[in-house]
């Protein structure tokens, strides 16, 4: 059996671009991997996704769309390129970074100073752009005047009466150490699957949120989260960051593009 990239990678080279569950269940098929656990499709996803962060061009991997990847034609002349002080001269920051290429550059810091209010309202900002940049059926975002229920954002669907309530969660960290780690506080759930808990990590390294997010209705977290000892009705959310794919709520990891996809599909069933 091999690993689940190096079954990627062979799928990929006998198909175009690929969503994760469809290489999962063609590495599967062709017994290149075996089917552990519920997620197979969550490991791949998170594998080649984390491989594709850490290794930037270097990875032997692309995504070509949200939840799709196809295997990276630059980085076989990747070598050879990093002599090339023309192409160097074209690259950007990020490229550099990730190649390692021998450059001297400063990136920008992100400011370690902002309060905590103002990281819950940045990873709100962020849920919300990915909802309105990626929502092809057309979603809309509305956040309300005052948050005291637990609802941090409201998601309409375009000409319909349909609409479900957001509560975002994020932790912030460097990318390394900690994980996504929250917590609830049980008199904001509702026990409806019209609310969803969004779970998003912000990695303070680039700038931005992990690529790996979770999106929880609230009968299922209230579930996965059941506190036996009653000592508290609040809900405590801990993921490692190496390895999402291994925790009980690897059903609802999806990667953060497809969040506006996600949210149509609970939207139908509610229907």
């Amino acid at each position: 059996m091999n690993s689940f990239k190096k079954a990627a990678y062979q799928v990929l080279l006998k198909s175009g671009p690929l969503h994760y569950k469809e290489i999962t269940k063609k590495a599967i098929q062709q017994k290149l991997i075996k089917s552990s656990g519920i997620t197979p499709w969550a490991t791949m996803n998170a594998i080649l996704s984390v491989d594709i962060k850490q290794k930037g061009s270097r990875s032997q991997f692309i995504r070509t769309k949200p939840g799709c990847f196809y295997l990276n034609t630059y980085y076989k002349g990747f070598k050879e390129r990093q002599g090339d002080k023309e192409y160097q001269a074209k690259i950007t920051e990020k490229e550099i970074v990730d190649s390692g290429l021998n450059i001297s550059i400063e990136l920008h810091q992100v400011n370690t100073s902002i309060n905590s209010k103002q990281k819950g309202d940045i990873a709100e900002a962020r849920v919300a752009e990915l909802i309105t940049l990626y929502g092809n059926e057309g979603l809309y975002c509305y956040k309300p005047i005052s948050d005291v229920e637990g609802i941090d954002l409201i998601v309409k669907r375009r000409a319909r009466l349909e609409v479900v309530y957001l509560q975002v969660k994020s932790t912030y960290g460097d990318g390394k150490t900690r994980g996504f780690t929250s917590t609830v506080k049980g008199k904001t759930i509702k026990d409806k699957s019209r609310m969803l808990l969004i779970f998003v990590y912000f990695d303070l390294s680039n700038g931005d949120l992990f690529d790996q997010i979770f999106c929880i209705p609230a009968p299922d977290f209230l579930k996965l989260t059941q506190n036996t000892k009653k000592t508290s009705d609040d809900r405590i959310f801990t993921v490692g960051i190496k390895n999402p794919d291994k925790s009980k709520y690897a059903e609802f990891m999806i990667e953060k593009r497809e969040l506006a996809t996600k949210i149509v599909e609970i939207m139908d069933k509610l229907q």
